[in-house]
């Protein structure tokens, strides 16, 4: 047995967020992928494992720090790719009690998954969608807002993308038109933007 399995097999016996904030990578990553599996297994939205994981990975001991805000957060892109897959698989498996966990782990995913690799998008994505499905649409809408602001294009994008998504696939009666209308200016203020970029790219 290799130093790494060993590793992770003595890893495996460890609390789950001991696991998941672990200083070696492929302890966090194996974690992230045993715990996506636990979720993806169970069935009944009331299963005391989710409220388990709400309490322990969301809320930290001190109720300042959700686990899966940091490993959303991960500097390590596959690590970080692999957290979202954990909690896309929690919040298919939750029920609308999650919501409540939303907003510090949207805005995580604001700041740090909008910039990363395409399949890292797509899943930041996915995990919006789930949230509004869980009704966190005003944490999700707050994260948006947030995001617009980005002065970094590619994280605009994305965000733009997915808030037009759910505006399509939930109607506006779970998203409210009057909140993404206020964001306009600044959408504007946006296209302005990237059209200048463009204008210098062709000089």
């Amino acid at each position: 047995m290799s130093e790494d399995e060993k590793l992770l097999k003595e890893a495996k016996k460890l609390p789950w967020e001991d696991r998941l904030a672990h200083k070696n990578w492929k302890v966090r990553n194996d974690a992230n992928i045993d715990l996506a599996a636990v979720c993806d297994a169970i069935t009944d939205p009331k299963d005391p494992r989710l409220r388990e994981f709400g309490e322990d990975l969301f809320v930290s001991p001190d109720r300042s720090s959700p686990f899966f805000r940091k490993a959303v957060a991960d500097s390590n892109a596959p690590v970080q790719e692999k957290a979202l897959d954990s909690l896309i698989a929690f919040l298919k498996a939750a029920d609308a009690d999650a919501g409540r966990y939303a907003k510090e782990v949207c805005d995580a995913i604001v700041a740090k998954c909008l910039t990363g690799r395409p399949k890292t998008v797509e899943k930041a994505q996915m995990a919006f969608m789930l949230w509004v499905e869980l009704e966190a649409v005003e944490a999700f809408l707050d994260a948006m807002e947030k995001a617009i602001k980005n002065k970094v294009a590619k994280a605009v994008v994305p965000a733009i993308d997915v808030m037009f998504q759910a505006l399509s696939e939930f109607g506006s009666k779970i998203i409210p038109p009057k909140r993404i209308l206020k964001m306009l200016p600044e959408l504007l203020i946006i296209k302005i933007r990237m059209f200048a970029l463009l204008l210098k790219g062709l000089h």
